[in-house]
């Protein structure tokens, strides 16, 4: 086995066994952040606003995310309740909700019961693109 092939294998192993290592919300909460990124990107494409300030900002933001949810993970064992699976939960709502909005941003037809729902929980005034 030569050199790349050896530690490809050795990347994947341990890949593997990070990711297995991580709860399933948390996994879902890093899912849903890469699609986040991908719909911005994809949507920013669509609409001829591509913007790498905007795309930093996000993927900014979503560090901060990751932070505050390693911070509620290393508060369980201190309080007993499942700290980071709530604020991983409450962030992958947001994201979800997030995706939609890209989707909406790139022309996808989106229920208008949904188009209501995020106007109520986006005021314009302060909704910027994601990315």
């Amino acid at each position: 086995m030569d050199r790349i092939t050896f530690w490809a294998k050795v990347a994947v192993g341990g890949a593997a066994a990070i990711w297995g290592g991580i709860t399933p919300m948390i996994q879902l909460l890093l899912i849903l952040m890469i699609l986040d990124i991908a719909t911005g990107l994809l949507a920013g494409f669509v609409t001829k606003e591509l913007s790498s300030d905007v795309s930093f900002r996000g993927v900014a933001k979503k560090a901060i995310v990751l932070l505050v949810v390693a911070a509620a993970v290393f508060g369980e064992p201190t309080t007993g309740l499942p700290l980071g699976q709530v604020v991983a939960g409450f962030y992958a709502a947001h994201e979800l909700l997030s995706i939609l909005e890209n989707s909406g941003r790139a022309g996808l037809p989106v229920p208008t019961i949904l188009q209501d729902a995020l106007k109520k929980l986006s005021p314009q005034d302060t909704m910027e693109p994601r990315g």
